[in-house]
Parts: structure tokens; C-alpha cells; sequence
């Protein structure tokens, strides 16, 4: 085959022919041009590593403010939060728990008389089952199949039996629950006895049999359940409160903000403090929920940045040890988030309202520090310590102050603006404005993380960019490939054409 011939033909069709006339590695030259070709491949793949690294740290500090929102702040911006009451009492009288209405204060409860559920019983054993020989038990029939009576329980009619099959107790306690009069049954196997309690308590519950008509049903309720038919009614709970009389259907009561379950008849005094320790737990589980947020945003500005350490591309990695890879990229993803600028306005944002001061109601100033909570050292990064003491004394004697210095809201606030935007706002709500701010600061810039079905935030659009970039080099690299090696084959084919000739001329020669 002539040269002309050989670059007529469509070389991409060729075998690749790895110097079979020339000798040469092809293989192995290709692989090197590809490396070197590959480079600007290699750094697109680094920067995307780079963007995504931050983005991964900007959705992991975002998750940390979701939760101190939504599980603190929002729980510490309630005037509820710091209205924690405990109520002491004899509990063989009564148990009681404070709302956050509720006074400090003794209060002097007599209970009389508790309410009660009506309730029935049959008057002896009612043969309902027989024991086997080895112990276990058969339901003996009530009610033959065929045979039906009607009932009447409170105003609901109760069909008792059935066309198909003998009815047992079990069949009958069944039937008088589903029938929603009021009422629940239950059988004893041990007294072999029905049990009926209304699901009330008070004069307005009661067991009523009044309206059954059908002397069949009538024979059966006294007979064979052996039940007194006679109306039956529960009982008011009869108590006073500080010498005021009150009767109601329930022993579990509100007075005067106090919820009260009375247990037994007699005398206790409730006495209504102000619940210290959960307040202060409250607060302890605030400063704790933003020191992990603070601490985590602080690294992550502060972090050193090792610029000799790029990102490892997978080539590099395959020629490393695990271990030595996950050491590598420590260094690597180092200081990604140094200096963000999102990052820095929220952290110093978070700072002000921390240290910031609050007018109470009744005019004093407010601080952190007032009621024991202050920033520990500078290189702590805006770290929160409490005095268990001083915090605890505040609660216990100035427990509105404290409220208002996490809770309240400034007037012209409620009017024109957003609570917690006012610098005269309380610390909680002004967290509150602040981190919500700054959650959708990170969600447009790093997006919103796995649930998020299309991701336009800066990072991800970068991202988006890079992949798109990446792809397109890919088919050059792709297609390069392709062209040195269809070089290659037409040096083989033309190197093999030339030892051809060349052996042709010395037998010639020779000759």
C-alpha cells in the first residue's frame, strides 16, 4: 500500500498497533502525553473538591444553627420558659403542678369528698367458664347461636348473640365496649364475675339499664349476668381552696392557676415556689447549645490553611495508603472556611447580641453578666462560663428581670419590625433574628444539603460550572487520546511499509 493510500484511509477504524515494526512502548508514551495533557483536568477536579468541602462545612455549622433555633432559642424566647413553678403538697391528699399563672404563695386545700366512676358488678359467680383437667380454661356459652336479646345501656342499644355461633362472656364484655354508651366492661376469672365502670368520673356518670323494654333482655342482665339493674351514679369531688367551697365531676382540677389531682380526704397545704433548678436548667442548656455553635464557627475562621496540600485526585489517591490519604486531606481541607465572610458576620452578629444590654421593666440594665453568665478568655472565641451561684440567686430573687433579658420585646419592635431586630430586644430574641438570618445566608450560599432538589446556591452553582467544565474536557482528553494513538498506528504502518521496501531493495541488490 502506497502513503497515499495510507492517508486515505480512515485511521480511526484502525487496530492500535503498539510498535510491532517501530519498537516503540506506545502505550506507555500515550500514557504520558495523556498525564501531561490531563493537568488542567486534574486542577478543575481539585477545585471542585475545594468547593465542596466548603460546602459540606458551611450545611454541617448550618445544621448546628438549625437545632440551637428551633431547640433553644425558640424555647428561650418564651416568657413561659422562665414562669417555671414547683407546688410541695401531702400527696396521699394531693399532687399539684404550677402553671405559669400561678402565684407564690400558700394555699390551704381541705378535700371532702372525691369524685368517682359509677360502677356495676355481678352479684355472684356467673359459671362463665370451666377448668380442663390439665389446667386451661373453656368459655362455657351464654348465649346460644340463634338466640338474640337488646339491651339498653345509657341510651345505646346493644344487640347481645348472633345468628352463627354460641356467644361467651368475652363475646358479650366485646359488644358492650364497641357500643360506645360510657361504659367498659371486664370479666374476672378469678371471682368468675362482670365488671362495669363508666370511662367518667362525677353525678353525671352513671350506669343506666332503664331503657331495655324486652323482658328476654331484662332476664338475661339479672339471671344470667346476675346485675343489678337499678341506676347507678358517680360522685362530685367536694373540696374548698383557701375556705372557698367547690364541687366538680373531676379530681383533677385548676384553681387559681394550680393544677390539682386530688388523691385522698383531708387537709394539705400547697405551697408555690418559683422552680429554680429547671429555669436554670433551661438556661444551662442555652449557654451549652451556643457555646458548640460559637466554638465550631470560631475554628472553622481561625483554622490554618496549608497551601502546599491541594487535593488528592484519584489517580493520587490510588498510589497511597489509606491512612496516608486521610492525613493528607486533613491538612488539605484545613482553613476552608478561613475568613468566610458569611461565617465572620454571623459569628460577630451572634457575639453583639450576647454581650449585648437590656432594659428591664422595671428600668434596670440588663446584662449577661448581671445574672452570672460572662465570655471566658479572648482566644476562647466568645466561649460562655456560668456562676451557678449568681445565676441561680437571680432566678430565685429577680426572676421578671431574667425573663426580660432574654424575652423581651421592645415596643416599636412589635409595631414596625421584626422582633429581635431592635438592639433593645431580649438576648433570646435577638439570637433568634440573628441565626435565623444567618441560616439563610448559608443556604444561599452553600444550599440547603441532601434534601435540597435543585441546588442554585453560590457553591452549587460553581460546583455545577466545574462538572459542566470537567465533562467538556473530558471528551477533548477523550478525543486526544484517540488522535495520538491513530498517530501512532499510522507511524507503525508506515515504518512496517518502509522495512518492507527496504528488504525488497537489498534482495534486489543481492541478486
Amino acid at each position: 500500500m502506497d502513503p497515499i493510500s495510507l492517508q486515505n484511509s480512515t485511521t480511526s477504524n484502525l487496530l492500535r498497533i503498539s510498535g510491532l515494526a517501530s519498537g516503540i512502548d506506545t502505550d506507555s508514551i500515550v500514557k504520558q502525553l495523556m498525564t501531561a495533557a490531563s493537568q488542567p483536568l486534574y486542577e478543575l477536579e481539585q477545585q471542585k473538591q475545594w468547593l465542596q468541602w466548603q460546602q459540606e462545612d458551611l450545611q454541617d455549622i448550618n445544621t448546628k444553627l438549625l437545632s440551637l433555633r428551633d431547640n433553644t432559642l425558640f424555647k428561650m424566647k418564651l416568657q413561659g420558659t422562665y414562669l417555671a413553678k414547683t407546688v410541695s403538697s401531702n400527696t396521699s391528699i394531693a399532687t399539684a403542678t404550677a402553671g405559669v399563672n400561678a402565684v407564690n404563695g400558700t394555699y390551704i386545700l381541705n378535700v371532702n369528698q372525691l369524685a368517682t366512676a359509677a360502677t356495676s358488678a355481678s352479684d355472684s359467680a356467673l359459671n362463665a367458664y370451666t377448668t380442663n383437667s390439665d389446667g386451661s380454661i373453656t368459655y362455657n356459652s351464654l348465649i346460644l347461636a340463634g338466640t338474640t336479646c337488646t339491651i339498653n345501656l345509657n341510651g345505646k342499644q346493644i344487640t347481645l348473640g348472633s345468628s352463627d355461633k354460641d356467644w361467651t362472656i368475652n363475646d358479650i364484655v366485646s359488644a358492650i365496649n364497641k357500643a360506645n354508651a360510657g361504659v367498659n366492661a371486664t370479666y374476672d376469672t378469678t371471682t368468675d364475675r362482670l365488671f362495669l365502670i363508666t370511662n367518667s368520673t362525677g353525678s353525671n356518670a352513671k350506669i343506666d339499664f332503664s331503657g331495655t323494654t324486652d323482658s328476654n333482655a331484662l332476664n338475661f342482665l339479672t339471671n344470667t349476668l346476675k346485675l343489678n339493674t337499678s341506676t347507678v351514679t358517680g360522685t362530685d369531688a367536694s373540696f374548698s381552696f383557701n375556705g372557698v367551697n367547690i364541687t366538680t365531676s373531676s379530681n383533677n382540677v385548676t384553681v387559681a392557676g394550680i393544677n390539682v389531682n386530688l388523691t385522698g380526704i383531708g387537709q394539705t397545704t400547697l405551697s408555690v415556689q418559683t422552680d429554680t433548678d429547671t429555669i436554670y436548667n433551661s438556661i444551662k442548656s442555652f449557654v451549652d447549645a451556643y457555646n458548640d455553635v460559637i466554638t465550631q464557627i470560631n475554628s472553622k475562621l481561625t483554622e490554618e490553611r496549608y497551601y502546599d496540600y491541594k487535593p488528592l485526585t484519584d489517580s493520587q489517591k490510588s498510589q497511597m495508603k489509606d491512612s496516608d490519604i486521610t492525613l493528607w486531606e486533613q491538612k488539605a481541607r484545613s482553613g476552608d472556611l478561613s475568613g468566610n465572610s458569611t461565617l465572620t458576620s454571623i459569628y460577630y452578629n451572634m457575639r453583639n447580641a450576647i454581650s449585648g444590654t437590656v432594659t428591664a421593666t422595671d428600668g434596670t440594665k440588663m446584662t449577661l453578666s448581671s445574672i452570672g453568665i460572662t465570655t471566658g478568655q479572648w482566644y476562647e472565641g466568645g466561649k460562655l462560663y456560668i456562676d451557678d451561684t449568681k445565676l441561680k440567686d437571680a432566678i430565685q430573687k429577680n426572676p421578671q428581670e431574667v425573663m426580660d433579658l432574654f424575652t423581651k420585646i421592645d415596643s416599636a419592635t412589635e409595631l414596625n419590625a421584626t422582633p429581635g431586630s431592635s438592639k433593645d430586644d431580649g438576648i433570646a430574641a435577638r439570637l433568634y433574628y440573628i441565626v435565623n438570618n444567618g441560616i439563610n445566608s448559608i443556604t444561599q450560599e452553600a444550599g440547603g444539603g441532601q434534601y435540597q432538589l435543585y441546588d442554585n446556591s453560590f457553591l452549587g452553582q460553581q460546583i455545577n460550572d466545574l462538572n459542566q467544565r470537567m465533562s467538556d474536557m473530558q471528551d477533548h482528553l477523550n478525543t486526544l487520546e484517540q488522535q495520538y494513538y491513530n498517530q501512532f498506528t499510522q507511524l507503525e504502518i508506515y515504518m512496517a511499509q518502509m522495512n518492507s521496501q527496504s528488504q525488497w531493495l537489498s534482495q534486489q541488490l543481492v541478486g
